[in-house]
C-alpha cells in the first residue's frame, strides 16, 4: 500500500525553505552531546527539553544574513525560529525578465539552496542558466524539485474470513522471541503525513485479544485522506499496539517527515521514547540542505533517547527507477533502518525465512535497500560494509562513495505472509516494511521497559551484535540486485530479531 504527498512550488511562485544552522557549539555543551549518545544506554544522560532548546537554536546572525538578502531583492520572507527554517516566496514574475539582476540573483540563490537546482552535470551550463530555465522545468536544464514523501507500498490489504487466515501480529512476535512486556511507561511516536483511522476498527481489533485499544493523542491534522492512506494509519497503531498496549501512542501529522519531526522534538508535554516512519522518499529528489536538515533532527532526537525505526521501502534496490537509490529518512545513521523478510512460522516458531522479494516483470516489490549516495556511512557501518564488498566485489561501484548501508534489521514484510489486522470492519491481510517497521518500534518499547532505561540511538551496539544469536541472519534471496548474506546485507541487513538473545546481548555490552 502507498500514499503518496509530494512538496511541489505552486505556479505562480517559487517556495523555498532555507534550514538555519545552530550556534557554534560551547565546550560544555559538547560534553552534554557526548554524555548523551557515546555511552551505553544505561549510562547515558540524554538532553531534557530545555538543553536540546539551548543547544539546536538557530544562529541569529546567519538568519539576519539571509532575511537581509531576501528583503533586498523584495522576495517574501518569514522565519520561524522554533524550527530554524526561513521559508522564501519568489514570484515568478519578478524573474521571467532575464535582463534583470533580480533574476539572475534568484537564479544563483536557489540554486546555491539547492531545494531547486539545475538538474544538469554541466557547470558552466549551470553558470550560464537564465529566467527561462526556472519557468520551464521540461527544458534539460530547468530546474527540478522532486522531494516526494510516500507510504510506503500501494497494494490493497487481502481480504480474509478470519485473522487465523494471516499471521496474528502477537504470532510473529512470538516467533521472534519478543521479550514479555506491555509497554506501560512508554511513549511511541508515530508519523504520519495523511491518512486516519476508524474507531470502530481498532476497537474490533483489540477486542480479538481481550486487549483495551491504548490511549492516542493526536497532534496535527491529516494533510491527505486517500485510503490506502487510512488503512496504513490503522496498521500502525494496531501493529504496535497490541504489543506494547499500555504505552502511551502520539501520532504527529504534518506535510513532510521533516516537519512532523520538527514537532515530535518539540512536543514537551510527552516523553517519547520511540517513534515509526513508515513514510519514505528517494533521497535523489532531495535538497542536499534538506538531507542535512533531516539527519541534523534524526541526530537530535538521539540526543533525547529517542530510536526512531524507519521503513527502507516495499520496492527494491532500484526503488521503481532504473538504477539504484535508498530512501529518506533511513538513509540517515541516526534512524534504525527496517527492512523485509518473507516469513513463515509454523506453532510460533519460524520454518522458513528469505529476502522479501515479490517482484513481477510489471512491478518491483521487494525489500529495499543498497548504498546511500547523499550520507557517509557511521563508524558502526564500516567494517560490515566491507566485509560484504569484499566478499561481493561486483557491487563496489555502488558502495564507491563510501554510503550509509541500508537497512540495519528487518522483520516479516511479504503480503503472503502477512499480518492480519482489522480495516473497514473486515479482517484483511497486508504486507510491507510498513508493518515491520511498527512491529520493531514495539519490540524497543519492550526492552526500554524491561530494562529500565531508554536505548535510544541503539545501532552501533546492534552492530556490535552481528553475526550472533541475538539476530536470525537472512542467507537466501536478493531485493533485485543485492544478495543476501552472512552478517550484514542491503536487503535484510543484520537480519531479523531473536528479542530475548537481543535485549540480555545489548544489556551485556560493557562499553
Amino acid at each position: 500500500m502507498e500514499a503518496s504527498h509530494e512538496n511541489t512550488p505552486q505556479s505562480d511562485t517559487i517556495e523555498i525553505k532555507v534550514y538555519v544552522p545552530i550556534n557554534d557549539v560551547t565546550e560544555r555543551q559538547q560534553k552534554m552531546i557526548d554524555n548523551a549518545i557515546t555511552k551505553h544506554p544505561r549510562n547515558r544522560k540524554y538532553l531534557t527539553n530545555s538543553a536540546h532548546a539551548e543547544i539546536f537554536a538557530p544562529s541569529k546572525n546567519e538568519a539576519n544574513d539571509i532575511i537581509a538578502h531576501a528583503k533586498s531583492q523584495n522576495w517574501d520572507v518569514s522565519f520561524d525560529e522554533k524550527s530554524r527554517e526561513i521559508t522564501i516566496k519568489i514570484h515568478s514574475d519578478d524573474i521571467t525578465n532575464e535582463e534583470t539582476s533580480t533574476s539572475i540573483d534568484a537564479l544563483k540563490f536557489l540554486s546555491s539552496q539547492g531545494d531547486i537546482h539545475l538538474d544538469v552535470a554541466d557547470e558552466e551550463q549551470k553558470m550560464n542558466a537564465t529566467a527561462e530555465d526556472i519557468v520551464n522545468p521540461s527544458q534539460k536544464t530547468g530546474f527540478v524539485k522532486s522531494n516526494q514523501e510516500q507510504r510506503v507500498g500501494r497494494r490493497p490489504g487481502i481480504p480474509i474470513e478470519e485473522p487465523a487466515h494471516g499471521y496474528s501480529v502477537l504470532e510473529i512476535a512470538e516467533s521472534y522471541n519478543f521479550p514479555e512486556g506491555d509497554g506501560e511507561g512508554e511513549t511511541i511516536g508515530i508519523i504520519e503525513l495523511g491518512g486516519k483511522y476508524n474507531e470502530a476498527d481498532l476497537e474490533k481489533f483489540f477486542a480479538q485479544y481481550n486487549t483495551p485499544v491504548p490511549e492516542i493523542q493526536i497532534v496535527g491534522t491529516p494533510s491527505t485522506t486517500p485510503i490506502n492512506d487510512d488503512v496504513e494509519v490503522t496498521a500502525d497503531i494496531q501493529v504496535a499496539g497490541i504489543l506494547a498496549p499500555k504505552a502511551k501512542f502520539v501520532i504527529y501529522y504534518a506535510t513532510s517527515i521533516l516537519n512532523a519531526m520538527k514537532m515530535a522534538l518539540a512536543d514537551t508535554e510527552n516523553k517519547l521514547s520511540v517513534i515509526s516512519i513508515s513514510w519514505a522518499g528517494s533521497e535523489l529528489g532531495y535538497a542536499q540542505q534538506e538531507i542535512m536538515e533531516l539527519n541534523n533532527v534524526f541526530h537530535e532526537a538521539a540526543l533525547k533517547g529517542i530510536t526512531v525505526v524507519g521503513a527502507s521501502g516495499d520496492n527494491g534496490a532500484l526503488n521503481n527507477k532504473q538504477y539504484a537509490n535508498v530512501n529518506v529518512p533511513v538513509n540517515s545513521p541516526y534512524v534504525l533502518a527496517c527492512g523485509g523478510t518473507q516469513t513463515y512460522i509454523t506453532d510460533d516458531k519460524i520454518t522458513t525465512e528469505t529476502v522479501w522479494n515479490e517482484s513481477t516483470p510489471q512491478s518491483q516489490i521487494a525489500s529495499g535497500g543498497g548504498f546511500s549516495q547523499r550520507i557517509a556511512e557511521h563508524g558502526y557501518q564500516v567494517a560490515t560494509s566491507k566485509q560484504y564488498i569484499d566478499e561481493f566485489p561486483q557491487f563496489e561501484p555502488y558502495y564507491s562513495a563510501g554510503g550509509r548501508g541500508i537497512p540495519d534489521i528487518s522483520a516479516n514484510a511479504a503480503d503472503a505472509s502477512g499480518y492480519a489486522i482489522v480495516f473497514q470492519g473486515k479482517w484483511v491481510k497486508i504486507g510491507g516494511t510498513s508493518l515491520a517497521t511498527p512491529l520493531w518500534a514495539a519490540l524497543i518499547t519492550r526492552m526500554n521497559q524491561n530494562l529500565g532505561y531508554r536505548l535510544g540511538f541503539v545501532n552501533p551496539y546492534l552492530y556490535q551484535l552481528k553475526g550472533s544469536a541475538a539476530f536470525h541472519q537472512i542467507l537466501e534471496g536478493n531485493n533485485n540486485l543485492y544478495l543476501a548474506a552472512e552478517g550484514w546485507n542491503p536487503c535484510t541487513g543484520l537480519g531479523t530479531p531473536n528479542g530475548k538473545a537481543l535485549i540480555q546481548a545489548i544489556d551485556s555490552i560493557d562499553n
